[in-house]
């Protein structure tokens, strides 16, 4: 009996340990997120915590590695390296949003990229739809407090 609730206790402790961690890392993703787009950093660098933060596997972080292609796609000078790292961004977004559809981060980080693309490339057919969904959904949002203030701040510059 008290090894059972030991072992509970330590399931527990297991658990709540694993949350705080991937929280944590999910906040130091979004601030290299918007310190790579504010040029403060450096994309290597984010790339470089992305793949080292492997512990975690939810779908915010695979957003955000489908993210790195868009980023990618920027900073390259050939063309069609730009396109092909392009569509490879937009084919994983487009994937775990299907997988998550009702991932409010996901649909924020396509609102991101979306917003900011050039007209030609035709990847903005979303953005109304994310906003909306976003905008209805962002005050169920209890237990992360960043995500909400970051939501706002961006839709406030809307």
């Amino acid at each position: 009996m008290i090894l059972m609730k030991k072992i509970k206790l330590l399931a527990l402790l297991i658990f709540s340990l694993n949350l705080a961690f991937s929280s944590n890392s999910i906040k130091e993703i979004r601030d290299l997120y918007y310190k790579v787009n504010l040029e403060e950093t450096g994309l290597n660098d984010f790339e470089n915590y992305l793949n080292k933060t492997t512990k975690i596997s939810s779908p915010e972080l695979k957003g955000y590695k489908a993210v790195l292609w868009f980023l990618k796609a920027k900073d390259y000078y050939n063309p069609y390296k730009k396109y092909e790292a392009f569509n490879e961004g937009k084919k994983e977004l487009e994937l775990i949003i299907k997988k998550h559809p009702n991932n409010i981060e996901l649909h924020f980080l396509r609102l991101t990229i979306q917003d900011h693309l050039p007209g030609f490339l035709g990847y903005n057919g979303n953005i109304t739809e994310d906003k909306k969904f976003i905008q209805e959904k962002v005050n169920e949002i209890k237990d992360d407090p960043d995500l909400v203030q970051r939501i706002n701040a961006y839709l406030a510059q809307k």
